[in-house]
């Protein structure tokens, strides 16, 4: 898997990574625990594209799923 860099948007509490492997990019979004993957193939998006559409927007979705995650795990232990 090629580290393609981190992209606009990580902080001390959420680091995003771009990276390319197998025609796809994955996008990880990473917490001190947990972590997204989203993958995108090649034939749908350039990296530049996908550098566009991780906006504000679709961060402040993937925060709220990590807090969503927290809470599952939260009641699991």
């Amino acid at each position: 898997m090629y580290f393609i860099g981190e992209l606009t948007g990580s902080s001390p509490d959420m680091k995003i990574s771009l990276y390319k492997w197998n025609a796809k990019f994955f996008v990880k979004f990473e917490t001190a625990d947990l972590e997204q993957v989203y993958k995108i193939s090649e034939m749908d998006a350039s990296e530049d594209t996908v550098k566009e559409i991780i906006d504000d927007v679709f961060i402040k979705k993937v925060i709220k799923r990590f807090h969503e995650m927290y809470e599952d795990i939260g009641e699991l232990l």
